[in-house]
């Protein structure tokens, strides 16, 4: 993968990733698209506090100043 965040979230387009907010609340969906600001659209997103998973939003716009980490998920 690409050592740049923007590099990553290029490959990662179409996959279900993991975003981890500042406040520890996680979001997991399908990444649709993102821009410079590592602002994401996640369609399919489940909103996860406490390693349970609390809502299901069919699609979510993440602010890039929010975020405090990005990864694949594993299992989908």
């Amino acid at each position: 993968m690409s050592s740049l965040p923007i590099g990553t979230l290029k490959k990662a387009l179409g996959k279900f990733i993991i975003i981890r907010l500042k406040d520890n609340v996680k979001y997991k969906g399908k990444l649709e698209s993102f821009d410079q600001y590592m602002n994401c659209h996640l369609s399919e997103a489940v909103e996860i506090i406490d390693d349970e998973e609390v809502s299901r939003y069919g699609s979510i716009f993440v602010r890039g100043n929010n975020i405090l980490l990005v990864r694949l998920s594993i299992n989908e």
